[in-house]
């Protein structure tokens, strides 16, 4: 009996230790670097589950704040060489966005800030990962291929810009993503959080429809972005009409332009030279 019972604990203990191994080996496998892993638990309460499991703390944004100062201009324009060069930091930084967890603690403003760096983080990423092209639209389905993971779920761009921004109804987050693209509203050089969210939205909304690159409104002429044409439900929907919003924020209202249009869309890649 005694030797049973000896026998049964030795095969619990080994059956234990074979599978944490196993566990470790698995985990030592992943190139961590990668943000198309979500790295997750793999025993509850574990060593390992405490370092490689979902954090559901809020973001901690300064590895991205300072790849975007150094990497983004006043402007707007990107360095995507640059990205290409601090590749294991900027990796690092996609790997923390993969890896969150949304849980009950996260105001409407964590949610918003978090989602708008997730999508403009990962748009960079799909351009260095193409890199050099001269426009995303040259790149096959750009909007819909599931190249990253969140939270163990893989996940595209349109995904993120129609499934979860856009339904959180604030439509001054057009303004905020960016999508590579020379008529896109530029990429800031700080990240978005729930201190800085409004703030930063109504600055970007003002400068954007008040640049006349993107928005040509006079006394005479209202030629303004297709962006407005694309979304106009956003913008009805949360002011009754595609007018009203830009007027909130324009410096010239639009009113009886004799001359009334839309700007045909600059595609070429928003890169510094």
């Amino acid at each position: 009996m005694k030797i049973i019972v000896t026998l049964a604990l030795f095969m619990s203990t080994f059956g234990v230790a074979f599978l944490s191994n196993a566990q470790e080996s698995r985990l030592s496998s992943i190139d961590v670097n990668n943000p198309i892993y979500s790295i997750r638990a793999y025993t509850p309460g574990s060593k390992s589950s405490l370092k490689f499991g979902a954090q559901s703390l809020k973001v901690d944004y300064e590895i991205w704040g300072s790849l975007l100062k150094k990497n983004v201009s006043t402007t707007g324009k990107v360095n995507y060489k640059g990205f290409q060069d601090d590749i294991k930091k900027f990796n690092e930084f996609l790997r923390i966005l993969s890896n969150t967890r949304i849980d009950h603690t996260w105001t409407k403003s964590d949610k918003l800030s978090y989602w708008i760096n997730v999508y403009n983080a990962f748009t960079v990423k799909l351009i260095v990962n193409n890199y050099p092209v001269s426009s995303i639209k040259n790149i096959q389905g750009p909007w819909k291929q599931k190249f990253f993971t969140i939270n163990g779920e893989p996940m595209s761009l349109g995904e993120i810009e129609h499934g979860i921004l856009r339904k959180m109804g604030d439509p001054r987050i057009h303004f905020a993503i960016n999508c590579a693209s020379a008529s896109c509203p530029r990429i800031i050089q700080i990240p978005y959080t729930s201190k800085n969210l409004e703030r930063l939205l109504d600055q970007q909304t003002t400068e954007f429809i008040n640049d006349p690159f993107y928005n040509t409104i006079t006394d005479y002429t209202a030629n303004v972005s297709k962006l407005f044409d694309w979304y106009k439900k956003d913008f009805k929907e949360k002011s009754g009409s595609v007018i009203s919003f830009i007027n909130q924020y324009s410096k010239v209202n639009i009113n009886n332009q004799k001359e009334k249009g839309y700007k045909s869309y600059d595609w070429s890649l928003n890169a510094a030279k």
